[in-house]
């Protein structure tokens, strides 16, 4: 080789190894993405901002989550929430497991990514059971046959409980008449006699709680959701398919960002319930809500441990369809439903 043709070479070389090591020392970063997660708008503080309000913590800000409300022009509920979702209105919402099944197995591309209540024996805010009025004639779940039941809205949980502990007592769906009544009128309508009992979501919340502490109620024994399904997570949050596929490392912010306050939430609330409940009527008056609602106000729709989705969630309802005739056999599993792939803070119990 001549020493051209070795300068060459030589050169060639130095090109490469200087490339090499450049490369090593100053490794391409990966790109950020800066995703806007659209959430429909709450009418109550969110879990965001009462942190906020009590640590002084922006989580969405430490996390690197951006928000855009929604404004939604129909009623609340988890039904509607995730048709919002599957029309790509929004890019997240939650609901009781009965929807996330009913939507997949009709081809809605939608996944629940993370339980956001549990229902357990001594949880009233995550299970409550039906309301009716002291002089009702209505002492057990049979005696509901020919009654009128308010419910926030038709094809989520409270629906669906309701057929079931009818079903457990030989009392059959057709039998009784469930009356669509957002939550905030369900008092006035049982009140005034114009339903015979009041279902609300099965989950209790301040107006469940507001109507008991004003007394003239009682609740019918057997008809909370502990009484139908046993402990459970019972609702949850997640993301269309595609939305997913596209955005993970936004998704898995968003998600991260959700169960940390979420705890900060439930940890505050355990120290001091009525400093959370005042910072609660403070925002709620900032935002033109009912700063009144406050004092009912729970952050008891967890366990400690904040367990994880597990399929037994989802398939006792996948069952209860199955014999309803609902579902076909096989026709959905759990693992259609959810996944805990964007749960790395949760405890795997």
């Amino acid at each position: 080789m001549n020493n051209k043709l070795k300068t060459v070479a030589l050169t060639i070389i130095t090109i490469v190894a200087t490339g090499v090591l450049w490369f090593f020392f100053n490794p391409v970063k990966p790109k950020t993405e800066n995703v806007t997660i659209r959430v429909l708008e709450s009418t109550e503080p969110t879990q965001w901002e009462l942190v906020k309000k009590l640590t002084g913590r922006d989580i969405l800000a430490e996390e690197g989550v951006t928000l855009e409300s929604i404004r939604s022009v129909q009623s609340s509920g988890g039904t509607v929430a995730l048709q919002a979702l599957l029309a790509d209105n929004v890019d997240t919402a939650s609901s009781a497991w009965p929807t996330w099944i009913n939507i997949i197995a009709r081809g809605g591309k939608i996944k629940a990514l993370l339980g956001t209540i549990v229902s357990t024996k001594d949880n009233r805010s995550g299970n409550s059971g039906l309301l009716v009025l002291e002089g009702s004639n209505i002492r057990t779940i049979k005696d509901l046959v020919g009654k009128r039941i308010a419910v926030n809205v038709l094809g989520a949980e409270a629906d669906y409980v309701i057929r079931q502990y009818l079903k457990n007592n030989g009392v059959s769906i057709s039998e009784v008449e469930l009356v669509v009544v957002p939550a905030v009128n369900q008092e006035q309508m049982l009140r005034s006699k114009q339903v015979d009992a009041a279902a609300w979501t099965t989950s209790g919340g301040p107006y469940f709680e507001m109507t008991v502490e004003k007394g003239g109620v009682r609740e019918i024994p057997g008809t909370r959701n502990y009484d139908v399904k046993g402990e459970s997570v019972r609702h949850g949050l997640g993301f269309r398919n595609d939305f997913i596929a596209k955005h993970p490392d936004a998704v898995r912010k968003y998600i991260r960002a959700f169960d940390i306050s979420r705890r900060i939430l439930y940890a505050e609330f355990q120290k001091n319930p009525e400093h959370v409940r005042k910072a609660y009527a403070e925002i709620s008056a900032l935002k033109g809500g009912n700063p009144r609602l406050a004092k009912y106000y729970e952050a008891t729709s967890w366990t400690p441990d904040f367990p994880l989705i597990r399929d037994k969630d989802f398939q006792w309802w996948i069952d209860r369809f199955v014999e309803d005739g609902l579902l076909k056999p096989g026709q959905i599993k759990p693992s259609d439903v959810y996944t805990n792939e964007f749960t790395p803070l949760l405890s795997k119990k």
